[in-house]
């Protein structure tokens, strides 16, 4: 999937791949089930669950957000991370406007090595927002907040 990156993007998050629903949609955090926009909801104090796949991406461009995946290419079965095989990177390099990647998982962190980061580009891990990582929501609502900080809309 493509970035959703524009010339102001300073804060970027990223994913490993998309899992089968958001590839099925073209739609970053496509599966209901996955925490990702009830978490920067709560960070960015807006509800955006209820909110259109547009809307949502413009709230983020809005305050300076993007969202990308580490990976461009693997092999995949369904959305398992574990499944992936046969890599093929992002290049990161190009990313000038960025100071901040947050991975959105181990696995996240993991491939960014991997992804050509500016070497002034601040990099940082939150607990995965798949429903596969088992852990409350307000525990990962907390530590969201704590890497991504205040997010002023400009």
């Amino acid at each position: 999937m493509d970035p959703t990156i524009d010339e102001n993007t300073t804060l970027l998050i990223v994913g490993t791949f998309p899992s089968q629903i958001s590839r099925d949609t073209n739609q970053y955090y496509g599966n209901p089930r996955n925490q990702f926009w009830k978490l920067m909801g709560e960070i960015l104090a807006i509800d955006l669950q209820d909110s259109n796949y547009d809307d949502r991406i413009r709230v983020l461009h809005d305050r300076q957000i993007g969202l990308w995946d580490t990976l461009k290419a693997c092999d995949i079965t369904g959305s398992s991370d574990s499944s992936i095989r046969n890599e093929e990177y992002n290049d990161f390099s190009q990313l000038t406007s960025i100071k901040k990647i947050i991975c959105n998982g181990k696995k996240a962190e993991k491939y960014i090595k991997h992804c050509n980061v500016p070497t002034n580009v601040n990099i940082l891990v939150v607990p995965s927002s798949s429903p596969a990582r088992a852990m409350k929501i307000s525990d990962k609502s907390e530590m969201w907040k704590e890497v991504i900080g205040t997010v002023e809309k400009r």
